[in-house]
């Protein structure tokens, strides 16, 4: 009896030792797609398969506690479904928690509109770094190694590099497989260029400002709110640069439109200072959204 409990009580520590770094949400949504019992089967076991996959794979060497793991939606929207290949896109959300509050922030929302794949029923999705697979595999490898980077980076200065150059490396090894997202010259907005800016040395003021706005700011904020804006406020002004050397950057429009709502509400009840020099800044650097910041003047 007493091997057997401490048998047990081994197995038990491996699981928590080697727990996995993301809590994932999928969903599929295939509106064109004809209402079958075949479809819908491949579409349900899809998303079982991607979940697996997403979180089963140990993508770190880190020890991730069950409330420490990075809340992560992914939503995939199928157009076109011929035998084994689909013509999606994909959207990727994740969140992270703020110190002492129930509040989530979110870090990645990014929708990518250049997600086509193979799958086959009972067919597991394979993956091994260093080495092309398939698209499927790749895209969502790198989006898992891109989201736990980003992560990262928020509670520590460029704390994820070594998760985004697994995912800088990803989207190089694909580029010879000619499926879209990868290219460097396909686009200015596609998975190549995203990693490539972030990791760029012209980027390090994003960098900068997504560790000193989440652990220097919105995390502080709970036990000194004016103290949390002002860093707020002194994290956004680091992206000013990172305009002046890239201007419409594909990463300055994501990090807008995962914080847009944000810094309305963190805003509204901030110094009239405050107010007006968050909003000077980001008038300039996200003016797509103007008739939503002038709120934060009122």
């Amino acid at each position: 009896m007493k091997k057997i409990l401490i048998a047990s009580l081994c197995l038990l520590l491996g699981v928590l030792g080697n727990s996995q770094e993301l809590r994932c949400e999928v969903e599929i949504l295939a509106p064109q797609l004809k209402n079958d019992p075949e479809n819908t089967q491949v579409l349900e076991q899809l998303k079982k398969t991607v979940m697996n996959f997403m979180n089963n794979t140990k993508w770190t060497s880190e020890v991730f506690k069950e409330h420490e793991k990075i809340e992560t939606s992914l939503l995939i929207t199928i157009s076109e479904r011929s035998g084994d290949a689909f013509t999606a896109k994909i959207q990727v959300t994740s969140r992270r928690p703020v110190f002492n509050t129930n509040y989530t922030s979110t870090v990645i929302n990014t929708l990518d509109g250049a997600f086509n794949f193979n799958f086959q029923l009972n067919a597991p999705i394979l993956f091994t770094q260093g080495v092309y697979t398939n698209n499927l595999s790749s895209v969502l490898a790198f989006y898992a190694y891109y989201v736990i980077g980003m992560d990262y980076d928020t509670y520590a200065l460029e704390g994820g590099t070594k998760y985004l150059l697994k995912a800088q490396e990803i989207a190089n090894l694909a580029q010879s497989s000619g499926q879209l997202g990868w290219s460097s010259s396909e686009s200015v907005n596609n998975r190549y260029w995203i990693i490539e800016n972030i990791l760029n040395a012209q980027f390090k003021g994003m960098r900068k400002c997504s560790y000193e706005y989440h652990r220097l700011g919105l995390d502080l904020a709970h036990d000194d709110a004016k103290k949390g804006v002002d860093n707020m406020t002194q994290a956004l002004s680091y992206l000013e640069q990172v305009h002046v050397n890239k201007p419409g950057s594909v990463n300055m429009r994501l990090f807008f439109v995962a914080k847009v709502n944000e810094l309305l509400n963190v805003y509204s009840e901030a110094s009239n200072l405050n107010k007006q020099t968050a909003f000077n800044i980001v008038r300039r650097l996200d003016p797509s959204n103007i008739q939503k910041y002038q709120k934060m003047l009122r």
